[in-house]
């Protein structure tokens, strides 16, 4: 869920600055490498690719100590609000 918040929301911010500001997820791809039971989770999005109808977000979860707990990539398809 936080992998695909981060994401959306990158792709959000990418679709206000071209007129299309809604995004609307197509693809989501999740591999779960631990499990986190206490603590604080730190998650990054990075934009693959951010084109005028498609944006792609890599999406990396880590845990406190820098270990990798979750990676993630998600493309949304953006469309204008009218």
């Amino acid at each position: 869920m936080l992998a695909e918040t981060l994401g959306s929301f990158g792709a959000v911010m990418h679709g206000s600055t071209i007129g299309r500001p809604l995004a609307v997820g197509v693809d989501l791809n999740a591999t779960h490498h631990r499990g986190v039971r206490a603590g604080t989770v730190t998650g990054v999005a990075t934009p693959v690719h951010r084109g005028g109808t498609v944006a792609t977000y890599e999406i990396v979860i880590t845990d406190e100590s820098g270990r990798r707990v979750c990676t993630a990539r998600l493309t949304c398809l953006l469309r204008s609000a009218g």
